[in-house]
């Protein structure tokens, strides 16, 4: 998913018995002594000594809200997954869509108070495709070539792509392309970033919480942010964190299990609230690796799965059906199709087919790093045995999975934050993409994608990316059951809060409390 290491839950109600909560050390206790409005917000998934503030390297969900705090992009995506300006305050393309021109707002400050310019974007995207950074964003943005972006004057950058992509806008509104200060080193920026953002980071060190930040005075939008200081905490384990905004030791939560809440629902003091969201949970399987490596074993462990139950079962009826398809069916250019039904009687069929008469014998590596993670092996392991397939679950650590399970065993479960069509597509199943979990290589795939992009025609664009839904759908070594909903929570004196349907997408400039 978009990942990181641990706090265990143990760890964590040790330090937030009575004032340790108001953070480690002196940073968060001396800005409360000075009476400033201090929000405090936890993120869900573990943090650890890999943590960092550099938007080209973010993967884990503590890393997306620091950057979000310090950061900002030239384009955001609304809650329903439509370009919006943030930094640059319009765009246009030549007729063939392979040159695109931002216009930036102008009078923004960095939070040094320096002045923000073109030379800060361009320097911003050459620096996400120098393979000296290493990001994983030089895959998605493989279309940009670093000679072709250019500061036309201050306020005006240019792209010049190396082919047509209709959809510009909104292939650069992802998590890696906020606008870093020209000529910050990267081991500054690691913990020490100087963004355009509402927030600036007083304290940050990996591995340590909490991370806190203070206002920005240089801050370009009127009126905002609304509080004083942020505090940022990693509570990965699901209780510990609805513990902690049930009590009040937090003021914000944005990543809590579907299931479990309802005493929280009940809560006077809390407010809960639910968004639909194309976030994926999925099992992944190497599509190299034997007895994976077979499309017919594959297409055999999607027919055990009984959509709805996994729907009711594993996220308690907070979700949309999938049809291992990582575009969500509300999402533009998504399948207008049925979900694949249950049946047993044809994933034996295939399996002995492919050999197995006698079923498989399985092992599914899962943690509760992510809400809903367990459940789902759980679930599936069930369905599964109906057919022969013996599903052996092995859970690990928190602090462990990202780093020493995921992409490095061949059966897992896997997350990934909402995303529109062509990014669903291109994250984690294209050729040489970075995250490529299940080792699912189609060059018709890749062709699909690539055509779609450079396709002016609404129509015939839907039409290739439902082409290329459909190949991974039957083919890939994805097992997309369901697209759980975003389910945050407030006390009830913060306002100004709301919960975007891509998890890494936060904005707290507008959050206040009372």
């Amino acid at each position: 998913m978009e990942q990181g290491s641990a706090l265990s839950r143990r760890r964590f109600l040790a330090t937030t018995a009575g004032v340790a909560l108001a953070g480690s050390g002196t940073f968060a206790g001396a800005a409360r002594a000075a009476g400033a409005k201090t929000l405090r917000i936890a993120a869900g998934e573990a943090d650890g000594p890999k943590g960092t503030m550099d938007p080209a390297l973010s993967t884990a969900d503590p890393d997306a809200a620091r950057i979000s705090l310090a950061f900002e992009r030239l384009v955001i995506l609304d809650d329903t997954f439509t370009p919006k300006p943030q930094l640059a305050k319009s765009w246009e393309s030549n007729a063939a869509a392979d040159v695109w021109t931002f216009h930036l707002h102008s009078g923004i400050k960095f939070q040094d108070g320096s002045p923000f310019t073109a030379k800060d974007v361009v320097y911003s995207y050459k620096r996400l495709l120098d393979p000296a950074t290493a990001s994983p964003a030089a895959s998605s943005l493989s279309v940009l070539d670093p000679a072709g972006i250019e500061a036309v004057d201050d306020a005006t950058v240019r792209f010049k792509l190396k082919s047509v992509v209709v959809e510009f806008p909104s292939l650069i509104a992802n998590r890696f392309t906020y606008i870093l200060k020209e000529g910050q080193p990267a081991d500054q920026i690691r913990t020490q970033g100087i963004g355009t953002g509402p927030f600036k980071v007083q304290h940050f060190v990996p591995g340590e919480d909490p991370s806190v930040f203070v206002k920005n005075e240089h801050y370009w939008r009127p009126g905002l942010p609304k509080v004083d200081v942020v505090e940022l905490r990693s509570i990965p384990d699901s209780a510990a964190r609805i513990a902690a905004i049930a009590s009040g030791q937090v003021d914000l939560v944005w990543d809590l299990p579907r299931i479990g809440i309802d005493s929280l629902e009940k809560n006077p003091e809390v407010k809960v609230v639910s968004v639909r969201s194309p976030f994926v949970l999925n099992l992944a399987v190497w599509t190299d690796t034997a007895p994976f490596d077979d499309v017919r074993v594959r297409r055999a462990m999607k027919y055990v799965v009984d959509r709805e139950k996994i729907k009711r079962l594993v996220v308690g009826g907070r979700g949309q059906v999938g049809d291992d398809d990582p575009v969500a069916p509300w999402v533009r250019y998504a399948l207008d199709e049925p979900a694949r039904k249950r049946d047993i009687a044809k994933a034996k069929a295939l399996l002995a087919e492919a050999g197995h008469p006698n079923g498989l014998d399985l092992e599914l590596f899962t943690s509760n790093v992510t809400p809903g993670f367990i459940e789902l092996a759980t679930v599936y392991q069930a369905m599964a045995g109906e057919a022969g397939i013996n599903v052996k679950i092995t859970k690990t650590p928190e602090g462990e999975y990202w780093d020493n399970i995921w992409l490095k065993k061949p059966f897992i479960c896997s997350s990934w934050s909402g995303r529109g069509a062509d990014d669903a597509l291109s994250v984690a199943y294209l050729s040489d993409s970075k995250w490529n979990e299940t080792h699912w290589h189609r060059p018709e795939f890749d062709k699909l994608v690539a055509e779609a992009r450079t396709t002016v025609d609404a129509t015939k664009r839907g039409d290739l990316y439902k082409a290329a839904q459909k190949l991974l759908r039957d083919d890939g070594g994805a097992i997309i059951p369901v697209f759980p909903d975003a389910i945050g929570a407030t006390r009830v004196n913060v306002s100004g809060w709301k919960l975007h349907p891509q998890q890494y997408s936060k904005d707290f400039a507008t959050v206040s409390i009372s």
